[in-house]
């Protein structure tokens, strides 16, 4: 999600305050101060593919199954459900994902074109990286071997990236980062917040000309930290306290406030866009607090699916999803791109499930798949 907060009426320019209080601990980084949220993911999968994945296949052995390949996590909610919709109409799905893959065998061929995945043959026509995060891999051994083990595969998931096939979301376009984003997007002539990479609000706020109780604080990477496999504490974009004064260890991405009335998240899957509308009263609520959340799904706006499909053209991406806040005069303001897409909250939230029945559709429509495996296997 992204870094907005609701904005107060038009006639009102304040940000909201603040529900954070300044931690006393000066080494305790900005977006680590205050109330933490922390949770715990699911580490064993609950995919319905893999968990029968000899009985489905119909193919001999020796020959490679054209299947999508995904590389994710446990936890990813979007991939069990559609491996569930896709295995019952004969669609194979295969997955690996971060916490157990230690545990598993992989036997890479790119001369065939082949994976064999814990001994069944697989041909990747179509691969989607999605929340593969080595930080995610269980390891019993020391330091040095746990950090071998999330070393060497997070070179084997660069080879993967470098796969001959179809990938879901094209790997250069999808590593793109947040600041590199919204220059492209400026660049396109779409509005997007005055932002800085910067190790300190203070410094922040003079390259940006405004006090830095003007700024929103978020970090460049992924907004979870992992400290043990499966335990994360989340480090949710925050508006910048008055004491805000120490330098960060690690710089941070500080956006000029933006005055709008609501958030916007717009998905597209292939060329399908369908909009949902975000309305909250602080960055973390998404996350924190989330009975605090209105979501809507709506038709996307006029003025949002010109600056979207502007920026698929260049992404490439088959499954993404777009965060804009819409100013008081109408004025889409891009924040970033989701290149994961993940769906699966903001149907919940809204009750409704267009994108997941896209996403089916998209996969059992797409000519590099076909159903070889057994239909209607219920285990």
């Amino acid at each position: 999600m992204s870094p907005a907060t609701t904005a107060p009426p038009a006639t009102e320019s304040p940000m909201p305050a603040d529900r954070n209080t300044p931690s006393d601990q000066e080494n305790v980084p900005l977006l680590l101060q205050g109330d933490r949220f922390e949770d715990t993911f699911r580490q064993s999968s609950v995919d319905y593919q893999r968990r029968f994945r000899a009985q489905l296949r119909t193919l001999p052995s020796h020959l490679p199954e054209p299947a999508l390949v995904t590389f994710t996590s446990a936890h990813d909610a979007e991939i069990d459900r559609l491996s569930l919709e896709l295995g019952l109409q004969g669609y194979p799905l295969y997955r690996i994902d971060a916490d157990d893959c230690a545990d598993h065998r992989l036997v890479l061929d790119p001369d065939a074109g082949t994976m064999c995945i814990d001994g069944l043959l697989v041909r990747p026509e179509l691969l989607w990286i999605r929340h593969f995060m080595p930080n995610a891999i269980m390891v019993n051994g020391s330091a040095v071997v746990s950090r071998y083990i999330r070393d060497q595969w997070t070179a084997v998931l660069e080879i993967v990236r470098e796969w001959p096939t179809t990938h879901i979301n094209p790997p250069a376009s999808r590593r793109a980062s947040r600041l590199a984003q919204l220059r492209q997007a400026a660049a396109l002539g779409i509005r997007v917040p005055d932002t800085v990479l910067a190790s300190s609000a203070e410094e922040a706020a003079a390259a940006l000309t405004c006090p830095p109780t003007e700024l929103i604080a978020k970090v460049a990477g992924d907004h979870f930290v992992q400290h043990e496999p499966g335990q994360v504490t989340g480090v949710f974009p925050r508006r910048v306290p008055a004491a805000a004064s120490a330098t960060e260890p690690v710089p941070l991405l500080f956006q000029r406030y933006v005055p709008h009335d609501r958030e916007v998240r717009v998905f597209n899957v292939g060329d399908e866009l369908f909009a949902y509308e975000v309305r909250k009263s602080d960055p973390r609520d998404v996350w924190a607090q989330p009975e605090a959340v209105a979501v809507t799904a709506v038709d996307v706006p006029d003025r949002l699916a010109e600056p979207v499909t502007t920026l698929l053209g260049c992404t490439r991406y088959a499954f993404s999803g777009f965060d804009f806040l819409i100013t008081p005069d109408g004025t889409p303001v891009f924040l970033e791109c989701n290149a994961n897409g993940d769906w699966t909250w903001f149907e919940r939230g809204a009750g409704d499930d267009r994108v997941s029945r896209a996403a089916l559709h998209y996969f059992t429509t797409h000519p590099a798949l076909s159903p070889t495996a057994v239909r209607d296997f219920r285990g």
